[in-house]
């Protein structure tokens, strides 16, 4: 099967690359890569599963419905195929920036590769995520007001 890992850095794609393999054993890979970066005194390891819900168009590629079929589930409607499938986040240098802001500044993003479209969704995801959020103009952190 081929799995989509992508690492970023500091709102930067590292890189990109398709793998062959199981996605299990390709997740298990990347967190002991990540593990031997990751800093115990500066930032938590965390390694997160979560299911993302896609919507494609019919029909589909019976080689696709395989793949979608053993790594999620998969439904559909009259217009189109509705998978589910699981995405990984493995985030291996992070920190508390504020009471309610944390960032992430080095991820791995793995999930099993559907198509170009998914893809290209999954690396702005990865740069969004290690963006560090700047608060938006005129709100600012309790405590911080200046004194009038």
């Amino acid at each position: 099967m081929k799995i989509i890992v992508i690492r970023s850095e500091v709102g930067k794609i590292i890189s990109s690359e398709l793998m062959e393999g199981e996605l299990d054993q390709i997740v298990k890979k990347k967190s002991e890569d990540a593990m031997k970066e990751w800093n115990p005194e500066t930032s938590d390891f965390i390694v997160l599963r979560d299911i993302r819900e896609l919507e494609l168009p019919l029909p589909l590629d019976p080689e696709l419905v395989d793949i979608l079929r053993n790594v999620g589930t998969l439904s559909r409607t009259s217009e189109k195929a509705i998978a589910r499938i699981p995405v990984y986040t493995i985030s291996f240098e992070n920190m508390m920036i504020g009471e309610d802001n944390y960032v992430e500044h080095k991820i791995y993003l793995i999930s099993p590769y559907i198509n170009d479209d998914i893809k290209t969704e999954l690396e702005k995801e990865a740069v969004e995520i290690t963006t560090e959020k700047a608060a938006p103009e005129g709100i600012e952190e309790e405590g911080e007001e200046e004194e009038k």
